[in-house]
């Protein structure tokens, strides 16, 4: 599942790499997130300050629980 904050934080910055390079991680790490791989927190206010404040860190949290729900209502489904 897209995690749709992070979309949204891609497009704001430009692309998966420029977004890498603000909040100082490699853009493989951007990609991961994007579909569903878990953001350590010390990442969560850079993110944020990334975008100029356009996603907060309530947002992205929520995106995280979002997707995390989405993936244990998948698993009870098999």
């Amino acid at each position: 599942m897209m995690n749709l904050a992070i979309k949204k934080a891609i497009r704001i910055a430009g692309s998966q790499s420029k977004l890498a390079r603000l909040v100082g991680v490699d853009q493989s790490a951007v990609h991961k997130w994007l579909f569903g791989g878990g953001i350590r927190a010390k990442h969560i206010p850079a993110l944020s300050k990334a975008t100029g404040g356009q996603i907060s860190t309530d947002e992205i949290l929520a995106s995280l629980n979002a997707d995390s729900a989405s993936d244990k209502s998948n698993s009870h489904a098999a």
